[in-house]
């Protein structure tokens, strides 16, 4: 979003605390995550003391107000907002889950109630909650999902030339990517390729703990086709798409968050719409949070949560049609053309009257 604001002739500095092991540069940041380096980044470490994020926050406005217009920011960072707003700027909260605490919800009540505020909801549903389980307003604020950046993928790369790029065995391949946590549906996943021709590879984990854990996790069921990558970098993620065979998203009713909260009912995946840029067939489940951006039968194949016998069906489909395979990522990918960066920052610039 940054790079997107920034694209949009707006000056952008993001204020993000440095990791305690050293910090790289910006040029080194932007080129891990792949974005265009066209925003400055200040990497500042955390405070010591009491409240030591809160007086982080306040310490990043007060140093960068007199250059500033508005304080974005999102998640759990309500302090910066309020003291922006008390500075003299404009600012705006992206929230992508319900307020943790009684102390959240009046920070962003505030934000919302004040002439120069404004709050981003990620998707409808959580809009919906916001106004008719917590009275919150409908005034001041934007639903905006997330999105993606569709010139970072390679949809016309062939799969047999993306998986010897990265040393892989020739196909088929289903891939996953995305957190090891309870919720993704990795137990559905790993029944699933018990009896399937296909290979699977998982790309994610935070560690080698976890990634031990869910190794363990495939050996007890038998799952012996399936291969994990570890952590990739978001600029070596799109080759990984590119070398799927099918690509899948085998949520559960219940998706928690390494934090303990439970998104199934409002989350906007990031990575549903990289999957759609990369041109490949996708397998998911049937949740609200998929069904406003995926449509069984035209970009994707929708299947129901826990369902491990229909999505081994759903990838053997696949596997046998590729008329059916050829279809489904044609349109995924010109669906994506809707979801960008671009036109996320575009639509919240347009609502905020940023200049």
């Amino acid at each position: 979003m940054c790079a997107a604001f920034a694209a949009n002739d707006i000056r952008v500095k993001l204020v993000a605390r440095a990791p305690e092991n050293g910090k790289l540069s910006s040029k080194e940041l932007q080129k891990h995550y792949d974005v265009t380096d066209n925003f400055e980044i200040n990497q500042r470490g955390l405070p010591r003391g009491l409240r030591a994020t809160d007086n982080y926050q306040i310490q990043a406005i007060l140093r960068n107000r007199s250059a500033a217009n508005l304080c974005y920011t999102r998640g759990r960072d309500v302090t910066a907002p309020l003291i922006a707003l008390m500075s003299g700027l404009s600012a705006c909260v992206e929230l992508h889950t319900p307020p943790a605490s009684k102390r959240e919800r009046w920070s962003l009540r505030l934000v919302q109630s004040h002439p120069r505020g404004q709050l981003v909801m990620l998707t409808e549903n959580l809009r919906m909650y916001y106004a008719s389980k917590l009275g919150f307003s409908q005034k001041h604020l934007i639903v905006a999902p997330d999105g993606v950046d569709s010139k970072r993928f390679y949809p016309t790369l062939p799969a047999h030339e993306a998986r010897k790029s990265l040393g892989m065995s020739d196909g088929p391949w289903v891939i996953y990517i995305g957190g090891l946590y309870e919720g993704r549906g990795l137990n559905t996943l790993f029944r699933a390729a018990t009896r399937l021709p296909h290979n699977t590879m998982v790309v994610g984990g935070r560690n080698e703990a976890e990634i031990r854990k869910w190794k363990k996790t495939a050996n007890q069921i038998n799952a012996k086709n399936v291969y994990f990558a570890g952590y990739q970098p978001p600029s070596k993620v799109p080759m990984y798409l590119a070398a799927a065979d099918a690509l899948v998203m085998p949520y559960d009713k219940t998706i928690m968050t390494p934090s303990g909260e439970d998104t199934a009912a409002w989350a906007s995946p990031l990575k549903m719409f990289e999957y759609m840029a990369a041109a490949r067939p996708i397998v998911a489940t049937d949740l609200s949070i998929v069904k406003g951006v995926l449509k069984h039968n035209h970009n994707a194949l929708l299947i129901t949560p826990g369902d491990a016998t229909a999505l081994r069906n759903a990838l053997q489909r696949l596997n046998t049609n590729p008329q059916l395979r050829e279809r489904l990522a044609n349109n995924a990918r010109s669906d994506a053309s809707h979801h960008t960066w671009d036109a996320r920052a575009q639509h919240i610039i347009a609502n905020l009257g940023v200049n």
